[in-house]
């Protein structure tokens, strides 16, 4: 963060100081009240939890922004309590404030799925060339876009975000906070229903990448996928840069094969052709890697440096992620999230490169979904998804993921080849008799559950 005064923050606001004085360099703003916080913090307190200052007596400076001093107690010396009677406003013109500090790009990445991905791609190929801020693994909630915010600072030359739907209105906060000048829209499918009505509601909420973008600002999207042409009216967009396969694209792949350890394609731009290649398998990762040429061409990486880098691309932990398994058998590990674009694209990976080996696909509940009758139409999609794969064995883990089996025995697949379980023993019950050398299986059971003890256990068995 870039240090300030608090007296240049306090221009901000309408607040009063009621306790303390001086005028001390902030280092820290936070919006949570936490007792391990650092010295020379700023607190705005937007939860109205009670504070006792005797848990922050050995710090030297700790400058607290409410609405509610009754909730401030014991604060001693050392703490400065301003009082303000538009708390949320004044947080938000600091927010505005500090951001519109800096001036270099800063590219925002949404989409149903791929924005990890996307955005490492994007991190690992300008490393080389910049100081770059991002967001770390998928952490990509609201709850962190201020510490985000925070890293900003004068050493910073690119940021590159991954920016989440959780429900409506969720994609607004992201870009308010971060105001990317280039914002990317991978793709849109079906995912928060937990917290939207209908699935409609959650695709239109994508469509909020676009507010604020500045009149100069960058907007790349897959041109490929016929929900962000519903979701968004492109006439309001002319000079939005299209990626994908079809003929219009600014950057388009054709001949796109399965290659040894990823995908290779060639790209087409600007009347070029190069040959390029993305480790990590599936199509979804040329749509992954073309969002990010893209993004990087707009910062001012130029294409052959940007395939060299790309070619090098160190995947990320437990997204498609393939690992030696017991017994000579391959385990494809794609185990941190799971909703219905990212099965199915695992199911379309399993059957790509199983070349006539055996093929077990290991599915559990999709937490995002939550339940409700458009949950369960995802569910049973992913069981007819399942049995279009023609995959040899179908293991269910999880009451909630029921509905996939029962799909795809109803969508044909021979009941035999379908099971039900509940724990990583029963699972691996199942497994034991089919793990050697000709057998793929597609792990793709979500983190949360992965992390219990019976599930741990699986792992470590089928996991070398």
């Amino acid at each position: 963060m870039r240090n300030l005064r608090l007296s240049e923050i306090l221009k901000l606001t309408d607040g009063q100081v009621i306790q303390g004085s001086g005028d001390p360099m902030i280092h820290h703003v936070v919006n949570r009240t936490k007792k391990d916080i650092e010295d020379h913090t700023l607190l705005f307190h937007l939860d109205h939890e009670r504070i006792k200052g005797k848990y922050w007596i050995k710090y030297e400076v700790v400058v607290v922004i409410t609405d509610r001093p009754d909730k401030c107690i014991d604060l001693g010396e050392n703490i400065i309590l301003i009082q303000t009677e538009h708390l949320k406003e004044d947080y938000w013109k600091f927010v505005e404030y500090y951001r519109n500090l800096f001036d270099f790009p800063i590219i925002g990445i949404t989409g149903t799925c791929g924005k990890t991905t996307t955005k490492e791609m994007v991190r690992q190929i300008l490393l080389e060339d910049f100081n770059v801020t991002a967001t770390w693994m998928s952490m990509n909630s609201m709850s962190v876009n201020l510490r985000y915010l925070n890293k900003l600072d004068d050493d910073t030359e690119v940021a590159v975000f991954e920016m989440p739907v959780a429900y409506p209105g969720y994609l607004r906060v992201a870009c308010r906070y971060f105001k990317p000048q280039i914002r990317v829209l991978l793709n849109i499918g079906v995912h928060h229903l937990a917290d939207c009505d209908t699935p409609e509601e959650y695709m239109k909420a994508k469509g909020e990448i676009v507010e604020g973008l500045p009149e100069d600002g960058t907007l790349i999207l897959n041109s490929d996928d016929k929900n962000i042409r519903q979701v968004l009216d492109l006439s309001r967009f002319p000079n939005a840069i299209h990626i994908g396969m079809n003929e219009k694209c600014h950057y388009r792949a054709i001949n796109a094969r399965y290659d040894s350890g990823g995908m290779a394609f060639t790209l087409l731009h600007k009347g070029k052709s190069y040959d390029a290649f993305v480790p990590g398998y599936g199509i979804h990762n040329i749509y992954n890697a073309l969002a990010a040429i893209a993004a990087v061409s707009s910062v001012g990486v130029d294409i052959p440096i940007t395939l060299k880098r790309l070619a090098s691309y160190k995947q990320v932990k437990e997204h498609l992620e393939f690992k030696k398994g017991a017994n000579g058998s391959t385990i494809i590990d794609d185990t941190w999230n799971s909703a219905p674009l990212s099965m199915a694209t695992g199911l379309d990976v399993l059957s790509a490169v199983t070349d006539g080996k055996k093929s077990i696909g290991l599915l559990g509940y999709m937490p995002q979904l939550g339940k409700g009758k458009y949950a369960t139409e995802q569910y049973e999609q992913m069981g007819q998804k399942a049995a279009e794969a023609k995959i040899d064995l179908l293991i269910i883990v999880g009451e909630r993921a029921e509905e996939i089996g029962h799909a795809a025995i109803k969508a044909g697949m021979e009941q035999e080849k379908v099971h039900f379980c509940e724990t990583g023993d029963e699972v691996f019950k199942v497994l034991q008799p089919h793990l050697n050398k000709d057998t793929t299986i597609l792990l793709k059971v979500t983190h949360r559950v992965m992390k219990q003890p019976s599930f741990q256990e699986l792992r470590n068995k089928l996991i070398l």
